[in-house]
């Protein structure tokens, strides 16, 4: 170790420590180079391997870029697929509105009608939305079908079509008249040649007299006399009890009164249409009068028709179905009036119903009165050469000649608000078709 001349042996002695650690050190570093050749070639390598994956996260960006490009793609099929079905379902929804406005149309038609309408024969445009095409076939006389297709935008450019059936009736009710006469307790008396041409049925008993004859089966829970009247049919005492057919007073002076009240103009002695209207009042019709009965009546006091040419006589538009008057008094037709149905076949009838309790509550004699009488509380009687069509009564009375002739169509009559009737669509019926 070299001398440094002027420097105390003691620091001479610290420096010559500090290079001997110095080359330890040095020493020791080679040696550990020496034996680790491989290590730092792996650490070259690793130097070399991330600036490989430097490229490669270029690579991996692309291909991610690729997977979010075929999925968005794929997304936008979806949706271009939605967008096409949400658009198929507002065509065939546009469809089904135009067929049932078709619907609308045709019940609007029938009823402006009354009931003679089965189609145009041609589509119908609503406005640029559409067309629809109506068809009306009869089921009945007072049943039809309605079958209505809509287009969109028409049949030749059809991109959407729809059609909807219905059945339609005709409001009102239907009153089952399954016998010429079916009265209650108080029975059936014929006498002095009266004649009933039909079925009676009796929750009494059935007497007769004076050549009297029942033309048609004969039914009593009492007893049937003997010989008179003479039954063609066959006789049946011991008969079971037969509700009588019921009628709903209220729905008729509901629609009555819908047409408005009369209470002074009471006498109809002049030829004129009447009804729908409530009579606050008894109603007169005399004097030859010919009076069209275009609606249902209810009348708070009595009716009465007398005189030889006096007729009321229910419009023609009522075709087979009939339409109620409802008298709260008594109801009498004297010296020749007349009540005369429609000329359709079958007939469509007027049909009159008392709610009075009095005995008898229905008279009729000296005319023709052809049409259905209801008194369900009360008493009825008919004479010389009175001609009635269907009788329900608590209590029949039939003498001098009186004749009362059954009409095989009432056993399921329809009776209707108006001309032709208000048509309706009948619940349970609508059926949707592509």
């Amino acid at each position: 170790m070299p001398s440094h001349k002027g420097i105390s042996n003691k620091y001479q002695f610290q420096i010559s420590k500090l290079l001997s650690r110095r080359l330890e050190i040095s020493t020791n570093w080679t040696r550990f180079l020496n034996k680790n050749k491989s290590g730092i070639g792996h650490l070259k390598f690793d130097i070399g391997y991330w600036k490989f994956k430097e490229g490669f996260s270029l690579l991996l960006g692309l291909i991610v870029s690729t997977a979010i490009l075929i999925l968005s793609a794929s997304q936008f099929e979806r949706i271009t697929n939605f967008v096409r079905f949400g658009s198929n379902k507002v065509i065939e929804q546009q469809a089904i509105n135009l067929a049932e406005a078709g619907v609308d149309y045709a019940i609007w038609k029938l009823n402006k009608t009354a009931g003679s309408f089965y189609g145009d024969g041609t589509e119908i445009p609503i406005a640029n939305l559409g067309t629809f095409f109506v068809t009306v076939t009869d089921n009945g006389p007072s049943f039809k079908t309605i079958r209505s297709t809509g287009y969109v935008p028409d049949f030749a450019n059809k991109r959407g079509q729809a059609a909807v059936e219905v059945q339609v009736y005709v409001g009102g009710e239907t009153i089952a008249f399954n016998y010429a006469v079916q009265v209650g307790t108080g029975g059936v008396f014929l006498a002095n040649s009266a004649t009933i041409n039909g079925n009676v049925y009796s929750n009494g008993s059935i007497t007769g007299s004076g050549s009297s004859t029942i033309d048609g089966d004969a039914y009593a829970v009492g007893t049937i006399s003997s010989p008179d009247p003479l039954v063609t049919g066959t006789k049946n005492p011991g008969a079971p009890a037969q509700p009588l057919p019921t009628i709903d007073y209220q729905f008729w002076k509901d629609t009555a009164l819908a047409g408005g009240t009369e209470s002074t103009n009471c006498t109809i002695s002049a030829d004129t249409s009447i009804g729908p209207k409530k009579y606050a009042c008894s109603l007169f019709i005399t004097n030859n009068a010919v009076v069209t009965l275009n609606g249902p009546l209810w009348i708070t006091g009595n009716f009465s028709m007398s005189q030889g040419g006096t007729t009321l006589k229910l419009n023609d538009t009522f075709g087979s179905n009939g339409t109620a008057m409802i008298v709260d008094g008594t109801i009498s037709l004297t010296q020749g009036g007349v009540l005369e149905p429609t000329s359709a076949t079958p007939k469509g009838y007027i049909l009159l119903a008392t709610t009075s309790t009095l005995d008898p509550a229905i008279s009729i004699s000296q005319g023709g009165a052809t049409a259905l009488f209801y008194a369900l509380d009360s008493g009825a009687e008919l004479s010389q050469t009175a001609d009635v069509v269907s009788l329900i009564s608590n209590k029949l009375t039939l003498k001098n000649s009186a004749v009362l002739n059954y009409d095989t169509g009432l056993a399921s009559a329809l009776f209707t608000t108006g001309p032709g009737g208000a048509w309706q669509i009948k619940k349970g019926t609508y059926r949707y078709t592509k």
